[in-house]
């Protein structure tokens, strides 16, 4: 038996994990580029505009990511409670077709 050699990228809870990390980190760059644009100047009107679009900005996407890395987990875990309860099913069945073929 030839064992199959697997793809990276062939799940696709990995894919979008991948993506999905990449996107907190680009979430964590707004939130430091945001905050390092605040530190460099006194000015709060500049310092306002900063913190709007770069830190909230970056909190907000930051916050959809991990969302949504939440629900894919949620999503693996039914997807693995399902196919072990077809398991069992499928072992109930075959045991009560051998208990019937055997009276």
């Amino acid at each position: 038996m030839m064992m199959q050699r697997r793809r990276p990228f062939v799940d696709p809870l990995l894919v979008s994990v991948a993506v999905l990390v990449l996107l907190a980190a680009a979430a964590l760059a707004a939130v430091g580029l945001g905050w390092k644009g605040a530190a460099a100047t006194l000015d709060v009107s500049v310092q306002i505009t900063y913190i709007v679009s770069g830190v909230f900005g970056g909190v907000a996407l930051l916050a959809f990511a991990l969302g949504l890395l939440r629900v894919q987990a949620r999503r693996r875990r039914a997807a693995r409670r399902r196919a072990e309860l077809d398991r069992a099913v499928v072992a109930a069945a075959r045991l009560l077709a051998m208990a019937r073929s055997a009276t």
